[in-house]
């Protein structure tokens, strides 16, 4: 690829090398079916499990609470779906935010149909869903609260610890469910009360098709893909095992050196947003001054964002309008925090990872100067 310097990776990152050895030594030496009783069989097992426990270490739990699903978006619709299900003999009701993922709003919308009541809690003009708002919400037949951690598009750190809190309070057999995609190994991750948690591999270095969700011990879903009962049942299908292994050294990379990395993207951040702020540019930033570190949502509120995207794309450098599954469409993040038609409509997400470098920022910056002369 011509790319000089690739700034999308709440979209997706480069694979790591240990993850792609790791995929590469699945492949050439351990290929058998986990499920298997054959020699082929246990090596493969073991590399399964060896997986398994690392993706548990990064997110501070036992390895039987780890189901490796193909991504995000199958974790979302098994936590969603499995606890809808579950307690639906105590209630109908749901709440969750209006700027959540697709995987997650959709899954909301299925479930209207259903028969659920759903509640969307809008967001702040900061994209931060108000704690207040979302107590006011809940009542005592709400069964779930579903609420992403860091948002796709903003990287508005959400109030999720103490929604869980104020829930359980509430109704102790309520179920919570935090989609932290954009936050594993990015920000830390508290558990406590939590009861699902969907996570994704190539927001981190790992392969795509691969994911996994985090079910408190002892909780019972109903599986969302059945057949031969692989992943202790909740997920059948045989395991995709070159890109689990590659998520399981992607997340021993990763948790190895989360702190150091840590202080990387939010010194990353404070120079690009230091390096915006020099430009001659009427730059308007929508993310909020305590998000999390590898998102900044900015805008120059003239022209299109497409037109952005594919000018810097032609300078080799590489950011997106809004959520990769947005393909396009106005984002219905920025439109929920009622900001103003022309930011949203020009709109650019950069985001960032530990490999981003100093001469990355210093790319976009000077692309994003020429593409202003566009407007």
């Amino acid at each position: 690829m011509n790319v000089r310097a690739y700034l999308d990776n709440a979209a997706t990152t480069a694979p790591l090398p240990s993850a792609i050895e790791a995929a590469r030594r699945v492949m050439e030496q351990s290929w058998g079916n986990p499920s298997s009783l054959h020699e082929a069989g246990k090596q493969a097992r073991a590399e399964l499990n060896a997986a398994r426990a690392s993706v548990a270490r990064a997110l501070s739990c036992a390895p039987d609470c780890v189901t490796f699903t193909s991504g995000g978006t199958e974790s979302i619709n098994t936590a969603l779906r499995g606890a809808a299900w579950h307690n639906r003999r105590i209630g109908k009701h749901i709440v969750s935010t209006a700027i959540e993922h697709e995987a997650t709003l959709e899954t909301l919308a299925a479930l209207r149909d259903e028969g659920f009541e759903i509640t969307l809690v809008p967001p702040g003009r900061d994209g931060v869903v108000p704690l207040a708002s979302l107590v006011a919400a809940m009542r005592d037949d709400t069964i779930l609260l579903s609420i992403m951690a860091v948002n796709n598009e903003t990287g508005a750190v959400q109030p999720y610890v103490e929604a869980v809190r104020a829930l359980k309070a509430r109704n102790a057999r309520a179920l919570v469910h935090v989609d932290a995609v954009q936050a594993f190994l990015k920000l830390p991750l508290a558990l406590e009360g939590i009861d699902l948690v969907s996570v994704s591999a190539h927001k981190l270095g790992g392969l795509k098709g691969c994911g996994a969700l985090y079910a408190r011990r002892g909780l019972k879903l109903r599986p969302y893909l059945t057949g031969g009962g692989q992943e202790s049942g909740l997920r059948s299908g045989t395991e995709g095992m070159p890109a689990i292994a590659a998520f399981g050294a992607a997340c021993a990379v990763r948790h190895a050196v989360f702190d150091e990395n840590a202080a990387r993207l939010a010194q990353l951040r404070a120079n690009l947003l230091d390096r915006l702020a020099r430009l001659d540019l009427p730059c308007v930033v929508h993310s909020p001054q305590d998000g999390a570190p590898h998102i900044v949502n900015l805008s120059l509120c003239r022209g299109r964002s497409e037109v952005y995207v594919r000018a810097l794309s032609d300078c080799g450098v590489c950011v997106s309008g809004g959520s990769a599954c947005a393909r396009g469409k106005r984002s219905y993040v920025l439109s929920a925090m009622k900001l103003d038609s022309r930011a949203i409509d020009a709109a650019l997400r950069v985001s960032l990872c530990p490999e981003t470098t100093e001469d990355d920022l210093a790319a976009f910056c000077a692309a994003l100067r020429d593409a202003a002369d566009l407007f």
